[in-house]
């Protein structure tokens, strides 16, 4: 998934969590999706972690503003 979009990721974790929540096998939705089973797993354990907003995970790099150093 790494060639996609951040919007069109998060729209596929949503729709793999809504499959499981239908469901479906999480190797099902792993192969639907074409991701792996781990990943579904972290996916389902945010969501029943806290819902809708657990789905993402946290940013990476450093907060706005804030210079890297080299």
């Amino acid at each position: 998934m790494g060639g996609l979009g951040r919007r069109t990721r998060r729209s596929v974790r949503l729709l793999a969590v809504s499959a499981l929540v239908e469901g479906r096998d999480r190797s099902e939705v792993a192969a639907l999706f074409r991701v792996s089973v781990r990943a579904v797993d972290n996916w389902w354990a945010r969501w029943q972690a806290g819902g809708r907003g657990a789905r993402a995970p946290p940013p990476r790099g450093p907060p706005p503003g804030v210079k890297k150093l080299n």
